[in-house]
């Protein structure tokens, strides 16, 4: 949403297996022009939206179902900002993930919700604007992280911040990123990762759209976050009217 706003979380690719998928949905209000979207058409209209593997062929492709356990973090994020809860969305989808193979880790995925109303993304867009939003989304980040790493792991050094807009041509769009320190012993020598988590998204009438990339040692690339978000508002404008 405009230049520091941000947003009510969608689903995420993975920290090289380490995060659980993390959700907090999209807040904004309509574009205008955006037709109405009815709970019958609300699933083929995120799915035209989504990432495809021909957007990234060089990237390997993962499956990446809306699983129970991500519903169930996805919705104490939500609670915890106090945003729509994800039972009141016609659609809730997300793209397969793009992986790089090797290291260091690059991992990324698109996520669509839409809703009932643009009331509702305004609900979300107020919630999601208080200043317990950032440490909820950063909180289920540090959780992900801890379910999956070696016991005695520690995470030091978390971070959120809001950075300058990605998105171009949506009034309402927003730019996150969230950053850890992984530390892990093992056999007696000591290392240190810093993991990164970006998450760019922005709203076009009862649409919520995201796309979240995952790296360790350095940032996502800039560059990329702008094509794949602009590729994303060109198939919300055409799937939305």
């Amino acid at each position: 949403m405009r230049d520091d706003r941000t947003r009510r979380h969608r689903s995420r690719a993975p920290l090289a297996g380490l995060t659980a998928l993390l959700a907090i949905g999209l807040v904004a209000t309509a574009a205008l022009g955006a037709r109405t979207v009815t709970r019958k058409q609300a699933l083929a209209v995120a799915g035209a939206i989504s990432l495809r593997h021909g957007d990234l062929p060089a990237l390997r492709q993962s499956p990446n179902p809306v699983t129970p356990q991500q519903i169930r973090t996805e919705g104490k994020a939500i609670a915890c900002a106090g945003a729509v809860p994800l039972s009141e969305a016609f659609a809730n989808t997300q793209s397969p993930i793009f992986e790089a193979t090797g290291a260091p880790l690059l991992a990324l995925n698109s996520g669509t919700e839409i809703l009932p109303s643009t009331a509702l993304v305004a609900k979300d867009f107020a919630a999601i604007e208080r200043p317990r939003a950032l440490p909820c989304l950063l909180a289920e980040i540090e959780s992900g992280l801890r379910a999956t790493l070696p016991s005695g792991a520690r995470l030091t050094n978390a971070r959120a911040v809001r950075l300058p807009p990605v998105v171009s041509g949506m009034p309402d769009a927003f730019a996150l990123r969230m950053s850890v320190d992984v530390r892990v012993t093992q056999g007696g020598a000591t290392m240190t990762v810093r993991v990164y988590a970006d998450d760019i998204g922005f709203a076009d009438g009862q649409a919520e759209v995201s796309l979240t990339l995952d790296t360790t040692v350095a940032p996502p690339p800039t560059s990329l976050e702008r094509r794949l978000a602009a590729l994303l508002v060109t198939r919300a404008r055409a799937a939305l009217g």
